[in-house]
């Protein structure tokens, strides 16, 4: 099993996948009623070694802020369409199913991250589907799992 950090950048050149509202009600909302969704989400030239049951981490990036906003389990190898944003161009993507999710507010933040795995440069994650090291992987799944129980409440 991988773990890769799939990378959204909400904004102009990427509301056409998510506005941060559209994020709550279309993953934040069911992850509340006890619902998966999935997606397919690009992975740029990543390709190699995604499989099925890897384990995805979204991480936003951009204007908002960097930080783990949701996990899911990967569905498929990489596969090939059309770029939405960029005419004429082909980008890799998997399918993934999203089985948690919290609002953009709510993120586990870049500063708890590099204190959690200071080996992984957070901040130098330029493009989608970069693998984590295993080590890296396993800390922030704990992680990811304590930050639901802590952020739960604000759910609600």
């Amino acid at each position: 099993m991988h773990f890769l950090l799939l990378t959204w950048n909400p904004g102009p050149l990427d509301d056409h996948v998510f506005t941060p509202e559209q994020w709550n009600d279309r993953l934040v909302a069911p992850y509340l009623r006890g619902e998966t969704v999935t997606t397919s989400w690009g992975v740029g030239r990543h390709v190699n070694d995604i499989e099925p049951g890897d384990v995805a981490f979204m991480y936003r990036q951009g204007q908002w802020g960097r930080g783990i906003v949701a996990r899911g389990i990967l569905l498929s190898r990489p596969w090939a369409a059309p770029n939405q944003a960029r005419a004429g161009r082909v980008t890799n993507h998997v399918d993934v199913e999203w089985q948690e999710a919290v609002p953009t507010g709510l993120a586990v933040e870049v500063d708890e991250l590099e204190a959690l795995a200071p080996e992984f440069g957070w901040r130098q994650v330029y493009s989608s589907g970069r693998q984590l090291p295993a080590a890296t992987g396993e800390k922030l799944s704990r992680e990811w799992q304590e930050h639901l129980r802590a952020v739960g409440p604000s759910l609600c």
